[in-house]
């Protein structure tokens, strides 16, 4: 199984649970973000600490190798927990199609001095968020995948983002120019 395949199906997972988490539907809710058809379409999810439980016991060896494959693709810490464990997840897909990269977010305000509001997965971002927004000839560029989203949540289907201030990637700089649009 290749790393797109497993993100893929760790990205089915969380949007799943999302349904579950009384308190991952309220802050969607205070985002405005709240519309079904946009939390279906881009596959919001949340990671509320049980994937572990979907997963054979670390103790048998199907259960330890795919363990170890989600803590090589940044899903497991070393430590065994959760990456994203509390966060809205946002799956970002990559050129062939499947997630190569997911945008998390905190929802709760108690956070462990240092804990980061936003995470990524490690190492160098993978993908475009809402590529089909490169269709369209004028495109609306955010800092992130929730601005994107606000965006579109209020019919401006042609907005994308940027990892963050310091995300700007070639791949999405290479998508635009190829496109031949005008970022507003």
């Amino acid at each position: 199984m290749d790393d797109g395949t497993l993100l893929d199906q760790v990205s089915d997972y969380y949007h799943e649970r999302l349904g579950q988490s009384k308190a991952a539907l309220a802050y969607l809710a205070s985002r405005g973000l709240d519309d079904e058809a946009l939390v279906k379409k881009f596959r919001v999810g949340y990671a509320d600490r049980t994937l572990g439980l979907r997963l054979p016991h670390n103790n048998r060896k199907e259960g330890a190798a795919i363990r170890s494959r989600l803590q090589e693709v940044g899903i497991y810490r070393e430590s065994g927990h959760e990456h994203f464990n509390g966060s809205l997840v946002f799956p970002i897909v990559n050129g062939t199609g499947h997630v190569g990269e997911i945008y998390a977010r905190k929802i709760t305000k108690k956070l462990r001095k240092g804990t980061p509001d936003h995470l990524y997965l490690p190492g160098p971002h993978h993908g475009i968020f809402n590529p089909d927004a490169l269709k369209n000839r004028d495109l609306i560029l955010c800092e992130s995948v929730l601005d994107a989203l606000t965006f579109i949540r209020h019919g401006m289907e042609n907005a994308t983002c940027i990892y963050g201030t310091q995300g700007f990637t070639d791949e999405l700089f290479t998508a635009i120019k190829a496109a031949n649009l005008d970022a507003v």
